[in-house]
C-alpha cells in the first residue's frame, strides 16, 4: 500500500511538472470563470509592416502583415534637427524626434482608408506633398486579438514632374595633380543633360561595380529643357561645393561656371575604370531611363553586377543586347579623358523643338568617344 502510495505521488507530480512546462512554452491566456480558471489559446504576435509605398503626390499606402484597425494615426513633414534629434527625453516630455513625429511641429491633414481585410491602409493627404521632402506617419495600429503595433514611418514627397534626363559626359578614372606646387582632386562625374522640364528630386545614379550601396540621388532641383547639371560622384579636396543658387559656387577640377554642380559625400572611389554598365533611373519607379556600357576591348563577359545592369538596359530598350561586345572601349580614359556623347547636341536641338521621337533614347557604342574632358560643354 505504501509503495502503490509513493507511485501516486511521483505520478502526480510528474503531471503538475508537465503542466508547468507546458505552461511556459505554449501560447495561451487565462480568463476566470465560475467554474474555474480556464486557458485559452490566442496569438500574440503583434502586425508587421510589409511595405510602403508612394503612390502620388498625396496618396501613401502601408501594407501590414496582417488585417489591422487604426488606433491613432498622425502625419507630419519632417524638421530638420528636431525630427531628426537624438536627443531622449529624462524627463516626463518626450523627446524632440518624437514630439515631431506625433504633429508637434507641421502636422499634415490627412485621411486613412482600410482595405476590407484591413491589410492595407491608405493615407490622403489633403495638400501635395513637396517634391523630395521628407515627410513621416506616426501611428498605433491593433489586430484582431488585441496585439498593437507603434511606427513611424519615413516617406519623400512624391514627385509628378520627372524631366526626361539623359547622360552625355562620363569620367570614371580618378587621380590627383599639381597646380602651382599644390594637390588638385579630379573626381569622377557624370554630365546630365535635361530633355525637358522638371524637377531631378528622385533620379539616381548607380553603377553595376558599385552597387545599390553607393547609387547617388539627385537632390530636388529644378531644371529647364536643355540645360546642363553636373553630377560629381567623389568629395575629395578643396571646392567641392554643391551649387543652389549661385552658379559659380564649385571650384574644385572639372566643376563648371554657369553650369549646377552637385556633388556626392562620398569620398571612396567610385566606377570601374575599364568595365562597368552605368544607369540613369527613376528610382520611385524603379524604372532605367538611360544606360552606358564600357568595357576594355579585350573584355569577353561581364562580371556579376555589371551583367545584371547591362541585362537591365537591354530590358528597357536602350540597349539592342546586353553583350559586352556592344560597350564603348575604354581605351584612353584616364582622369582628363572622359566618355563623350557625340549626338548630345542633336538630341538637345530634337528635344526644344519638339521633335525627339523616343524617351528613353537608344545608346550604342557609336554614340560616344573618349576625347579631353570638357565638363558643361556638350
Amino acid at each position: 500500500m505504501n509503495k502503490l502510495k509513493v507511485v501516486l505521488i511521483l505520478a502526480f507530480q510528474a503531471m503538475i511538472l508537465t503542466a508547468v512546462t507546458l505552461f511556459c512554452v505554449v501560447p495561451f491566456s487565462c480568463k476566470l470563470t465560475e467554474e474555474g480558471i480556464v486557458f485559452v489559446g490566442g496569438d500574440y504576435n503583434a502586425p508587421v509592416i510589409e511595405t510602403v509605398d508612394v503612390i502620388d503626390d498625396r496618396t501613401v499606402c502601408i501594407n501590414f502583415s496582417e488585417g489591422v484597425k487604426i488606433s491613432s494615426v498622425v502625419v507630419s513633414k519632417m524638421v530638420e534637427d528636431i525630427s531628426d534629434s537624438m536627443e531622449h527625453s529624462s524627463t516626463v516630455d518626450i523627446s524632440p524626434s518624437l514630439a515631431a513625429a506625433c504633429g508637434e511641429y507641421g502636422t499634415v491633414n490627412a485621411s486613412t482608408i482600410v482595405s476590407e481585410d484591413g491589410t492595407r491602409v491608405t493615407f490622403a493627404m489633403e495638400e501635395a506633398c513637396e517634391i523630395g521632402e521628407s515627410y513621416e506617419i506616426y501611428g498605433v495600429v491593433e489586430d484582431k486579438t488585441g496585439n498593437t503595433l507603434s511606427f513611424c514611418v519615413p516617406f519623400i514627397g512624391y514627385n509628378s514632374r520627372l524631366p526626361k534626363v539623359i547622360m552625355t559626359e562620363i569620367l570614371v578614372k580618378y587621380g590627383t595633380g599639381t597646380v602651382k606646387k599644390e594637390t588638385v582632386y579630379r573626381n569622377e562625374f557624370v554630365e546630365l543633360l535635361a530633355l525637358t522640364d522638371g524637377n531631378l528630386a528622385g533620379i539616381e545614379i548607380v553603377s553595376g561595380s558599385d552597387g545599390e550601396n553607393k547609387k547617388y540621388e539627385i537632390p530636388p532641383v529644378e531644371v529647364t529643357a536643355g540645360e546642363v547639371i553636373l553630377v560629381h560622384l567623389r568629395t575629395t579636396g578643396e571646392g567641392c561645393i554643391s551649387e543652389t543658387d549661385d552658379l559659380n559656387e564649385a571650384t574644385a577640377p572639372h566643376s563648371c561656371q554657369n553650369v549646377l554642380d552637385l556633388w556626392s559625400e562620398n569620398t571612396a572611389a567610385c566606377l570601374n575604370d575599364k568595365n562597368d554598365v552605368i544607369i540613369l533611373r527613376n528610382g520611385p519607379e524603379n524604372k532605367i531611363v538611360d544606360a552606358f556600357m564600357y568595357a576594355e576591348e579585350a573584355a569577353t563577359e561581364w562580371k556579376k553586377g555589371a551583367l545584371t545592369f547591362a541585362e537591365a538596359a537591354c530590358e528597357a530598350g536602350i540597349y539592342e543586347t546586353a553583350d559586352i561586345t556592344e560597350a564603348c572601349s575604354s581605351k584612353g580614359v584616364s582622369p582628363l579623358q572622359s566618355f563623350q556623347r557625340k549626338n548630345a547636341n542633336e538630341l538637345k536641338t530634337a528635344a526644344l523643338d519638339g521633335t525627339l521621337e523616343e524617351y528613353p533614347v537608344k545608346n550604342s557604342a557609336e554614340f560616344w568617344k573618349v576625347a579631353s574632358a570638357k565638363p558643361g560643354e556638350l
